[in-house]
């Protein structure tokens, strides 16, 4: 950098840089961290509620999501944020989530599976007890129902 040639460069390189940076950033989780259960009789679900809906949030914002079906089956999968970035969401093939942190209290989540984009959003309590999912609005079909009908899935989780 002996030249002002070259601290142009340099500087126009880090200007250029820094935006790839910002997106590259990790989403800490703040007052969202800790071990998060379902608490089955105050949420909505479409179909019969799993037996254990658990969310684990790791400071640094990673998500790991264990749940078991009321039929038994287990499923397990996790992400971890990236500001400004949509993420493969590991354990749920062709999917991705981008979360927008609206405030302390809001993230927004846009959801990319196969290409069909989906939005929903979670809430905190102010005393950080209290963490409330709202799926997208869909349909359900019960097994036997030839009808489908509409449903919007909450499920309100409790820090453990």
């Amino acid at each position: 950098f002996r030249s002002p040639a070259s601290w142009k460069l340099a500087a126009l390189l880090l200007f250029c840089a820094a935006p790839v940076l910002a997106f590259a950033q990790d989403m800490p989780a703040g007052a969202w961290a800790g071990t998060w259960v379902a608490n089955t009789a105050k949420c909505k679900f479409p179909g019969p509620p799993p037996t254990l809906d658990q969310v684990t949030i790791q400071p640094d914002g990673s998500v790991a999501v264990h749940v078991v079906s009321a039929d038994g089956k287990t499923t397990d999968w996790s992400y971890k944020p990236q500001l400004g970035k949509a993420v493969p969401i590991q354990g749920r093939d062709n999917t991705t989530v981008k979360i927008v942190k609206v405030s302390d209290y809001r993230n927004n989540q846009i959801w990319n599976h196969e290409g069909k984009i989906t939005q929903t959003h979670s809430t905190l309590s102010k005393d950080g007890k209290v963490q409330t999912f709202y799926g997208a609005p869909g349909t359900y079909r019960a097994p036997g129902d030839t009808k489908a009908k509409p449903f919007s899935e909450v499920v309100v989780y409790e820090k453990q």
